[in-house]
């Protein structure tokens, strides 16, 4: 059935956005954001060691968005197993053959959005389905980047959301693309809302979490940002905070895990470089103390 309160709160979401950078709490959480990746900036440019340090986090924060995206949707894989699939080394076999095509998947999917960062691609319905039929390796191939067909309907477990029917998929996909792309505000903002609403239309018939994910790092690394991963014991938090935004239009409780995610990632990165500067003989600390050791505000996500 149609769904119009959620066709208008996409086509408001460029207003409701702006409105939301006035908020006090939104706007303290925002600059805190801001002031951490300043922090992080301030500390280039970096020599060899550093960078390779730096190369060493990135392998690591893959396999840890990996794990967690998966984890998410009820992966069984732990994070060691999801490092020695993506190292192409282990195929364990007391999971089931979905759960190492989604890790697959995701890893496959980060790679796109990597390039498309670089190459500057916009956002588009296009670019949103490539991202699912990469993505979405467990998925039947024929289901791949293809919004859910006609009479295929959609629920999210244990929610009061209504997600978008069949037939108003892509327009409400078009809409919700160019609300953000018209969207002066804030970015980190911007990809909340698009995640949020994303969630809400549910365009494919599986792997929507995990596609909306990947969206939602692409679009914090367009505008200069650390990608984050949303841990999978956060998941129920995580998962009320994007209803309390799509049923009871309350931004607050995603915008803020999503900029506290952000800043961690940026507070850790800085960490492993002041780290090696104090003392270049040590290696860097483990990312999970570095994500909670910084001064963030708020537990780890």
């Amino acid at each position: 059935m149609p769904n119009p309160t959620l066709s208008r709160r996409i086509k408001d979401l460029p207003a409701f956005l702006a409105s939301m950078m006035d908020a006090g709490d939104m706007a303290g959480a925002l600059a805190r954001v801001d002031d951490a990746r300043a922090g992080f900036r301030a500390l280039a440019p970096f020599d060899g060691v550093e960078e390779s340090a730096l190369d060493d986090y990135r392998r690591e924060w893959m396999a840890r968005y990996v794990y967690n995206s998966n984890a998410i949707e009820g992966s069984t894989l732990t994070l060691e197993d999801t490092e020695l699939v993506l190292e192409g080394e282990f195929v364990p076999s007391d999971s089931p053959a979905r759960y190492i095509f989604a890790a697959r998947g995701v890893a496959d999917g980060m790679a796109y959005v990597e390039r498309y960062v670089s190459e500057h691609r916009p956002l588009s319905v296009e670019l949103v389905r490539k991202l699912h039929e990469v993505t979405a390796l467990d998925v039947q191939p024929v289901l791949r980047g293809r919004f859910r067909p006609y009479g295929y309907t959609a629920r999210i477990t244990a929610t009061r959301v209504k997600t978008a029917d069949p037939l108003e998929i892509y327009e409400d996909m078009e809409s919700l693309v160019d609300a953000v792309n018209a969207s002066d505000a804030h970015p980190v903002l911007k990809a909340a809302g698009f995640h949020v609403m994303f969630e809400n239309i549910h365009p494919f018939a599986d792997g929507n979490g995990r596609t909306g994910r990947q969206i939602l790092n692409l679009m914090l690394m367009d505008a200069g940002y650390s990608p984050v991963a949303i841990k999978h014991d956060a998941g129920r938090s995580y998962g009320r905070s994007l209803e309390a935004w799509q049923v009871g239009d309350d931004p607050r409780p995603f915008v803020s895990i999503l900029a506290r995610c952000v800043e961690q990632e940026e507070n850790a990165k800085a960490g492993i470089i002041e780290g090696l500067r104090e003392n270049p003989l040590t290696m860097p600390q483990n990312t999970d103390s570095m994500l909670s050791d910084r001064g963030t505000h708020g537990p780890t996500l």
